[in-house]
């Protein structure tokens, strides 16, 4: 093979772990090692890579290990870029690894192109998990291999663009001619395919070699660390650098080199904008962390790129689907367009409520509507419009239709009739083979040849080549000796023959299951069952106080309490007399598949499905969200995603900003329902016999933080945990409040209890804390949660939503935010709703230890009576103060069950005059009755 054609740039920067892998796949190529050109640039690494590389080198004369100051990727590429000496120049990642075929397929396809028309080459990127070391080809970008070995022209196909630096070969010299250079502003990523776009546009064509045959194994999850392009979002040069200086300057520099800009560079563009979306939209993306002014910066970029994007594109991108909201933000806010038939989506229809639902999507005002159903004019049932947000700004509204159910509909807006569809017109091409040409074809070579072969091969010698492929692999990326890989993958085989083996049996088993579901006498026992439950290994919550109130009041219906066997609540409940159905059994299958309702206080996939999908369906089943507790933040992102046929709102302002006109979420008021938690008839009528002013307990109780979750979560005892706990600024804080002398001061002299009652998943670190002896710990699964609340005069907590239950019960309230909002800038999992602590709290807001110990020390010498200004507050949040809230939802319930147009009112809830005459917590502090 000839000498001198590929040169390796690796940046090393703290890969001691990974690079011996890597350095072994270079050891194990049938391309001549020696013959590649590798130029490492220690990155300034504080461990020992550095060190593992030059002991590797020794001897190796076309090894070269350059060190200097950490700089980042883009940085040390650059330092490399001026030692090369090969033609074909490409970027390796020190923690990924190469088949040992890799460099010998790309020398075979440069053979073969005997034109010389490739100017990049590509090879495939197949990734791996770095503790499992499974491979996935799933990447979308992928899909160009699929045609095997090609050379394509992009500006013929642009779909065919690749952005992944180190699969990537360049010709040194275009580089050098072109003095091109990474842009060492670029962070976090983007860097790689800044480069490749603005090297496209000086080539003598945009030719790109296609080589399917070469693999290049990505390694896509550090153990215990994330990869900069995975953190993407949760670092803040991601809403300034990146858009600025790699999206928006590859366009311009393309632009000003070629004098437009091509299709392919904006597909490149528009891939990382997709992305962007569609992370945003996750619940609990890093986005949220972003700043007022880093989501302003980021917006006014994204005009200036979009401006770039042609229109024919937005029209034709579908590389990864663009999403039906995501395409007509780029169409309407971004371009301008409309369709000249306004687009009306049908959705879902409900037989038995006989409605169906509608969305289209809109800019400015809603437009004028009327409904022909049938052929007459109908109100709807509900409507609703909801607002779009991409880092924080409405970029869409959404109308959200329910109409009465008919054999057709007509929906006229502004004088203009749209009939419904279930296309959303979102681009859509399938994959096409690159357009052909002279200067694209490729010389018969061993790969084709290899090609030949494999198409000719029995399905037996296939599966007998992709395991020894596979066994290569992972060879390669455990380290292991040959011998040892192989025995461990012969056990794999066995495990896999075992797997299927119980596999056949148990879909044996779960058909007889079903089977058994429609037979009697299990359809009796559970025909129409109501399905309750709240936690898989607890109670004490919503569903368990409904159902108390169904079998008390309502015995003619069928319910069933679904929880784990093994679990306290369960000795509880059966004690009680529930019918308990245990969590996961054979008995919750059949009862799933008969219910006619599911009804919870969580809506985690293992309590909205309890049994699997997969096995057993779905059943018919709906789903009624009973909710955990009040919603004051922004869950919308993951409220949006549930299948909810009915969803409890207690308080008038989390009605409205969940049901209302200019909210995020999905639901309307068909679904969502202010009827008031079922705990809150319990909750209630123990705060009446339990007057605040009688009541000698201070109740401490913060909410949780995803970073310190994280922190104690990797801590190999307990005893760490609670150390690492209190070094945080978070556990720090409530510690110091906990071991206060003022906080003792007060126990002593005022014959106050303090309890402290943390988060559930901070519970695990309570018995190792070094508490006061004057604090009790208390446990969420040890205590029920209204006993305390109703023994507390006060409720010390920050962000959590007990605080609405304290209120209701007539407590005083203390929240203590020493950390103000940063809770919803990334280190939690909340993004900020419609509740403002300063204008809607119900008690002062502290940020410090000090100035809450002066606040408490305030309530307690006013009689802890609650002021004038909470109170009121309290009585407008709550409606209703009747202990009926079981009796409403039970009502909304059944409703689910009639024609929309026959179901019965629940009560109105009475407006705010009214419920401000109401009896609500002052008569609970007072002791009224």
């Amino acid at each position: 093979m000839a000498k001198g054609q590929f040169s390796l740039i690796v940046a090393l920067y703290n890969v001691a772990d990974y690079v011996p892998t890597f350095l072994k796949s270079l050891d194990a190529q049938t391309y001549p090692v020696g013959d590649l050109d590798i130029v490492v640039i220690d990155d300034g690494s504080t461990d020992e890579s550095a060190h593992v590389v030059s002991e590797w080198a020794r001897g190796r004369s076309n090894v070269r290990l350059v060190r200097k100051d950490n700089g980042g990727p883009a940085s040390a590429r650059n330092v490399g870029l001026d030692q090369v000496r090969n033609d074909w120049v490409t970027f390796c990642d020190p923690d990924d690894a190469f088949n040992p075929r890799y460099f010998e397929r790309i020398a075979a396809f440069l053979n073969r192109d005997t034109q010389q028309s490739a100017q990049m080459l590509t090879g495939r990127l197949v990734q791996f998990n770095d503790a499992s070391l499974r491979t996935s080809q799933g990447h979308p970008l992928n899909r160009k291999f699929r045609q095997g070995d090609l050379l394509v022209d992009l500006d013929a196909n642009p779909e065919y663009f690749h952005m992944h630096g180190p699969t990537t070969f360049l010709r040194r010299d275009v580089l050098e001619r072109h003095r091109l250079r990474f842009d060492e502003r670029i962070r976090p990523k983007f860097e790689d395919a800044n480069l490749i776009g603005r090297y496209l546009a000086v080539a003598e064509k945009p030719v790109v070699g296609i080589i399917a045959s070469a693999t290049y194994y990505y390694r896509r999850q550090r153990t215990g660390a994330a990869s900069l392009v995975q953190g993407t979002w949760g670092d803040p040069r991601a809403y300034s650098d990146l858009p600025q200086y790699g999206w928006l300057g590859m366009l311009e520099a393309i632009r000003s080199s070629a004098g437009r800009v091509p299709q392919w560079a904006q597909y490149m563009v528009l891939y990382d904008l997709v992305w962007l979306y569609i992370d945003d939209k996750r619940m609990h993306s890093d986005t949220g962390s972003a700043t007022p002014e880093q989501q302003a910066a980021m917006h006014e970029l994204l005009e200036r790129i979009i401006s770039l994007i042609d229109k024919d594109v937005v029209n034709t991108f579908s590389v990864v689907s663009q999403g039906w909201l995501f395409h007509n933000i780029l169409r309407t806010h971004y371009k301008g367009l409309q369709y000249a038939n306004p687009l009306v989506v049908q959705g879902k229809t409900d037989p038995v409520q006989q409605v169906t639902t509608y969305h289209y999507l809109f800019q400015g005002d809603v437009p004028q509507e009327e409904y022909i159903v049938d052929g007459v004019s109908r109100t709807p049932v509900a409507a609703k419009v909801m607002e779009h947000r991409v880092l924080g700004r409405i970029l869409i509204r959404e109308r959200i239709l329910v109409l009465p159910a008919g054999g057709s509909t007509e929906i006229i807006m502004d004088g203009v009739t749209a009939v419904p569809t279930t296309d959303r017109r979102v681009p859509l091409q399938p994959g096409r083979r690159p357009l052909p040409a002279a200067y694209l074809e490729l010389s018969a070579g061993p790969a084709q040849g290899h090609l030949a072969r494999r198409a000719a091969r029995t399905g037996v010698s296939r599966r007998l080549a992709r395991a020894r492929t596979g066994l290569t692999a992972r060879q390669i990326l455990s380290g292991q000796p040959r011998s040892r890989t192989l025995a461990a993958a012969v056990r794999r085989v066995l495990n896999r023959k075992r797997k299927a083996a119980e596999a056949r049996k148990r879909a044996a088993a779960d058909q007889a299951l079903i089977a058994s579901a429609a037979s009697e006498p299990v359809r009796s026992r559970y025909k129409d069952a109501w399905l309750l439950m709240d936690r898989i290994d607890r109670a004490d919550d919503n569903a368990e106080h409904l159902y108390r109130y169904l079998v008390k009041h309502r015995p003619d219906i069928n319910a069933f309490f679904v929880i784990e066997q093994d679990c306290e609540d369960w000795h509880r409940l059966r004690g009680d007399g529930f019918k308990l159905v245990p969590y996961g059994s054979d008995e919750s299958v059949l009862l799933v598949l008969n219910a006619a309702y599911k009804l919870s206080s969580h809506a985690n996939w293992n309590v909205e499905y309890p049994v699997s999908r997969k096995r057993y369906g779905s059943g018919d089943a709906k789903f009624i969200y009973l909710q955990h507790g009040v919603i004051k933040d922004d869950m919308s992102r993951w409220i949006n995603g549930k299948d909810i046929a009915a969803m409890v709102t207690t308080t008038r302002g989390e009605h409205e900003s969940i049901a209302g006109d200019n909210s995020v979420y999905r639901l309307s008021s068909h679904q969502a329902k202010l009827v008031g938690l079922p705990r809150y008839d319990a909750l209630r009528t123990a705060a009446l016999a339990s007057p605040v002013t009688e009541r000698r307990q201070v109740l401490i109780a913060p909410t949780w933080r995803q970073y310190v979750k994280k922190l104690i979560g990797v801590c190999a005892t307990p005893e760490e945990a609670a150390r690492a706990f209190e070094a945080t600024d978070f556990g720090g804080t409530w510690m110091t409040l906990l071991r206060s002398a003022e906080l003792k001061e007060l126990c002593v002299n005022q014959g106050v209890d303090v309890v402290f009652m943390p988060h559930p998943e901070f519970e695990f670190v309570v018995p190792y804390l070094d508490l006061p002896e004057f604090v009790r710990p208390a446990r969420y699964r040890d205590v029920s949660v209204q006993a305390e609340l109703t023994k507390a005069h006060t409720l010390i907590t920050d962000h959590s939503s007990i605080a609405f239950d304290a209120a209701y019960a007539g407590s005083n309230l203390i929240y203590l935010q020493f950390d103000g909002d940063e809770i919803f800038r990334g280190k939690h999992v909340y993004r900020k709703g419609y509740f403002d602590y300063a204008r809607d709290g119900f008690g002062p807001v502290t940020s410090d230890v000090d100035e809450t110990i002066r606040e408490l020390q305030r309530i307690i010498n006013g009689g802890l009576v609650r002021g004038e200004m909470y109170e009121a507050r309290v009585r407008d949040t709550f409606p209703f103060w009747d202990s009926r809230s079981c009796e409403r939802i039970t009502a909304a319930v059944e409703n689910l069950g009639r024609p929309w147009d026959r179901q019965r009112p629940l009560d109105e809830p009475p407006h705010r005059t009214d419920s401000r005459n109401a009896k609500s917590g002052a008569a609970v502090q007072t002791g009224g009755k």
